[in-house]
């Protein structure tokens, strides 16, 4: 009985990106003003079904379409649950069409891109192998390789140079121009002249000693959310906040007085920009705790 009731709840989970994007169009279809086709780039799928369209109608977005296909015959589980996707669903709701950054590719790739349909998603992955497969099933995704130089092993070595270099680890304006280890400089340039509003962490590999881990990821987001102006704003989602580099490192450099929302394993962070002034540390009493 578990197992028949644990597989059945399995079958229910693989459907929530659909529910979801399904309650998204319902919004994006009620909404009384034009198109938001109108305001976008054609496809030519979207040029070929506008033109079969009588002029007050609205088409359904040609990458949510195909999100939908996508999620509806696809028989893997999502990466995140309802309650963590439902964060983010609200997030690109209130400020899409946006600037979206997403660290990792994976299933639930063409689910983003769909919530922000108008705007820009970009997904950064260190597996090129993986790239070309997702790009070859999703060809609307933008998809930028990235070259990580940390070892998930050296977390807490790492912390401990941020603490006992401040002068060149603060935060930093220009990360190309950054000395600290942590700052990620192996992204296109242009990616760094964009004010990123919403950036997603949930890469790269984070589970064994010999990867990565996320320290760079969080550390250089958090540049990009204190470079912008005072008024703006940056909401960063973490997910896997039940491992230690994650938790730690995003209160040292994310702060706790900026976690606005949880829901399992996701943090929601929301990071005004420090403006024209220039910081000394992320945090009030930061660099203090242990990372791994």
């Amino acid at each position: 009985m578990k197992s028949s009731m644990r597989n059945s709840l399995d079958y229910v989970g693989r459907f929530w990106p659909v529910i979801i994007l399904f309650f998204m169009i319902v919004l994006f279809l009620a909404r009384p003003e034009k198109s938001i086709l109108d305001t976008v780039s054609y496809t030519e799928a979207d040029l070929i079904g506008k033109q079969q369209r009588g002029s007050g109608e609205k088409a359904l977005p040609y990458p949510v379409a195909m999100a939908l296909v996508h999620y509806a015959t696809y028989n893997v589980t999502p990466q995140q649950t309802q309650e963590e996707i439902m964060i983010t669903a609200n997030i690109l709701s209130r400020r899409g069409p946006c600037n979206f950054l997403v660290y990792g590719l994976g299933f639930d790739s063409p689910l983003w891109q769909a919530l922000n349909y108008g705007g820009r998603t970009v997904f950064l992955e260190e597996d090129s192998s993986w790239i070309s497969k997702m790009t070859n099933d999703h060809p609307f995704l933008t998809v930028y390789p990235v070259n990580y130089t940390t070892v998930l092993s050296e977390a807490d070595d790492l912390l401990n140079y941020v603490r006992e270099h401040r002068n060149i680890c603060m935060p930093e304006k220009n990360i190309l121009q950054s000395q600290c280890k942590l700052a990620l400089k192996s992204l296109p340039e242009h990616l760094y002249q964009i004010k990123w509003d919403v950036i997603m962490i949930d890469a790269p590999r984070g589970y064994s000693e010999e990867f990565p881990g996320r320290m760079s990821a969080i550390y250089t987001s958090a540049l990009m959310a204190r470079a912008a102006s005072r008024e703006q704003s940056t909401d960063i989602l973490l997910h896997d906040v039940d491992r230690p580099v994650e938790s730690k490192y995003s209160e040292e450099f994310f702060c706790a007085k900026n976690r606005v929302e949880a829901a399992g394993k996701l943090w929601h962070f929301q990071i005004f920009g420090d403006g024209s002034s220039s910081s000394t540390d992320f945090c009030n009493g930061s660099f203090t705790a242990k990372a791994f």
